[in-house]
């Protein structure tokens, strides 16, 4: 049995959000020269480049994660 399958798909959202008009030009442009043909996937990939980098998110989560470990 192989250790990765390539065919495991995440449960994927539809989500409706109102943005800027020169915000979603922008996305759009963005997406063309980088030869992205999903929205949504622009979208996921910026959404972790965010959490990757905020350190405040990240302090965030090991607080909740530290508060879920005493509440068993």
């Amino acid at each position: 049995m192989a250790i990765i399958s390539g065919n495991q798909e995440k449960t994927k959202e539809k989500i409706k959000a109102e943005i800027s008009s020169d915000t979603l030009k922008q996305i759009q442009q963005y997406c063309e020269w980088a030869s992205i043909n999903d929205l949504g996937f622009f979208i996921e990939e910026a959404s972790h480049f965010v959490f990757s980098k905020d350190k405040e998110w990240k302090k965030q989560l090991r607080i909740n994660k530290k508060g879920e470990k005493t509440a068993y």
